[in-house]
């Protein structure tokens, strides 16, 4: 019993070193898989963002190709009234 005793005074501090970074070891790992699901929940969260914002890049295209047709057509029937004024008005000036 004596050696036993002996054996774990001498050992004593090894033996706290080892449980110490079994329960730092421990604390670590669960750190880490807090983290990741944080992250896996930010990574989620981003590609929604991403989505929605993809969606509204493609209605806003679509509105804007939509307007620029619009105008262009506007621009075409202004052009062809001015084209027809000025044949009118070069059909009435005497030659």
């Amino acid at each position: 019993m004596q050696e036993l005793t002996t054996q774990i005074r001498d050992w004593w501090a090894v033996m706290l070193s080892l449980l110490g970074l079994a329960v730092w070891s421990v604390r670590l790992e669960a750190r880490a898989r807090t983290n990741t699901t944080a992250l896996d929940r930010e990574t989620a969260r981003l590609a929604e963002e991403i989505r929605a914002l993809e969606a509204r890049w493609q209605r806003q295209r679509a509105e804007d190709l939509a307007a620029r047709q619009r105008d262009r057509e506007e621009t075409n029937a202004l052009l062809r009234e001015l084209r027809a004024d000025i044949k009118t008005v070069l059909q009435r000036v005497p030659r």
